[in-house]
């Protein structure tokens, strides 16, 4: 009676372990790249506003390099009313055999209000956001790899 106890409680483990490891493999597979990393080469401006979507810097990205294996692209940020505030934005986009195999997003703004919550779009798509120092400063740096194929 044990024996087949046991047994059944191993066949339970490992199914439930087989479906759980199959359940975290889809999800892996099927989260994919983030919303933020769709288009870089395609992108064109650049906006940080404050939590009531008043723009306080924002810019052109232009191509600094494009080679078979890597894109880059910068962009100056400066408030489109002439007020304090500025920051630049570097976008290195990674290929290798005619696919995507990485992005990498580094922001920096200075010279913004203290402790001010802020949020980063391109195109008017939101990726992500940062809350500037006691200094007015502040950073948000976004990466992603492409997952390998086994």
């Amino acid at each position: 009676m044990m024996r087949g106890a046991h047994w059944i409680a191993g066949a339970a483990l490992a199914l439930a372990t087989s479906v759980a490891g199959t359940g975290v493999a889809m999800a892996q597979r099927s989260s994919g790249r983030p919303p933020w990393a769709g288009d870089l080469i395609a992108a064109q401006l650049v906006e940080v506003r404050d939590k009531t979507g008043q723009v306080l810097l924002h810019g052109a990205l232009t191509t600094t390099k494009d080679t078979a294996k890597e894109t880059e692209r910068k962009a100056d940020l400066a408030n489109p009313a002439g007020q304090a505030g500025k920051g630049e934005i570097e976008i290195s986009i990674e290929r290798k055999d005619g696919g995507m195999t990485a992005n990498e997003i580094d922001l920096d703004v200075e010279k913004l209000p203290a402790l001010l919550g802020c949020e980063v779009f391109l195109d008017g798509r939101w990726i992500g956001a940062l809350v500037t120092s006691k200094n007015g400063k502040g950073k948000l740096d976004l990466d992603w790899k492409a997952p390998r194929d086994r």
